[in-house]
């Protein structure tokens, strides 16, 4: 079997291949029964056996750990029911009986199987909502505390760490100005601007109202400035389908050897985004590597308020 099952959380899908071996066993077993010579009954445990192919392949590709070692244990013992009475003791088998088992197991192992998969499901499902913003989709604060934590240990070790917080300018105006519903999608669109210009080995969330937060592990202060400004430029250039159009500021902070927690180098970034939204908004605000503060220069576009 060539083809490697698929991880969790993927599309489990049966192959083709495997599916053509589940229906030659299952024509095989079926034709087996109906034309079986009673000279071959002794090999009729070996027709059962087929008939495990098809359910041992549907546990093996969709996952379900615990049906498919049910299974293959069910077609080890089928062998041993085969060869052990007959070449031990002499004894014949029950094929009625022994099928009837069978068919029972592979029930049994399915619906085993499908239950356990559905309480997985629930459970990411459970764990998506516990982690992510119902909004944006993106990480929750709780999300990003917890991969930030856990980066800026290592960034304790000399690992590079930059963390970027962006702010839409003036939301609060935009809301009244607009409505709510046009400030959530907003808020919507500046997450799927996040999501398409974070790396998959970056994370971007909503960190609490219209404040985002994206941690960059192995990132510099350019690297951070450089992402930052590719998000400010492009909500920039983005109208809302209502025709209105908002901006963004964000402030920038890297992980240096004189911070002692990552609420540290997160309060580092928001001092730089308070120095980019009192400079007029719609700009990035670089922080020193050596101390997180925010440079003396700003990079970005015009105020907001001259847009």
């Amino acid at each position: 079997m060539n083809e490697p099952r698929p991880d969790a959380g993927t599309d489990n899908t049966v192959p083709p291949r495997a599916l053509v071996i589940s229906l030659v066993a299952l024509v095989v077993a079926g034709l087996a029964a109906i034309v079986w010579p009673s000279s071959l009954a002794d090999l009729a445990g070996l027709v059962w056996l087929l008939a495990l192919v098809p359910a041992f392949l549907l546990a093996y590709y969709r996952g379900w750990e615990g049906a498919t070692a049910g299974l293959l244990i069910a077609m080890i013992l089928m062998i041993a029911i085969e060869i052990v009475p007959a070449l031990v003791i002499g004894a014949e088998v029950d094929w009625r009986i022994a099928g009837g088992v069978t068919v029972a197991f592979i029930a049994a192992s399915l619906g085993l199987g499908s239950m356990a998969e559905l309480l997985r499901r629930q459970k990411s499902s459970a764990m998506d909502l516990a982690l992510s913003d119902t909004l944006t989709g993106l990480a929750n604060r709780r999300m990003l505390d917890i991969f930030l934590g856990q980066h800026f240990a290592a960034s304790q070790r000399g690992m590079p760490l930059a963390v970027v917080m962006f702010d839409l300018d003036k939301f609060k105006r935009y809301n009244d100005t607009y409505g709510h519903a046009e400030g959530d999608e907003a808020l919507r669109a500046f997450g799927e601007i996040l999501k398409r210009e974070t790396r998959d080995s970056d994370i971007a969330g909503r960190y609490g109202g219209e404040e985002f937060l994206a941690i960059l592990p192995g990132g510099d202060a350019l690297a951070g400035r450089r992402y930052a400004e590719r998000v400010r430029e492009t909500l920039a250039g983005h109208e809302m389908p209502g025709g209105n159009r908002i901006t963004v500021s964000a402030g920038v902070a890297v992980s240096g050897p004189t911070m002692n927690s990552a609420a540290e180098l997160v309060r580092a970034a928001d001092a730089s985004l308070y120095t980019a939204k009192a400079a007029g908004g719609n700009r990035v605000e670089p922080a020193s590597l050596r101390t997180g503060k925010p440079e003396a220069q700003a990079i970005g576009g015009p105020p907001a308020d001259a847009r």
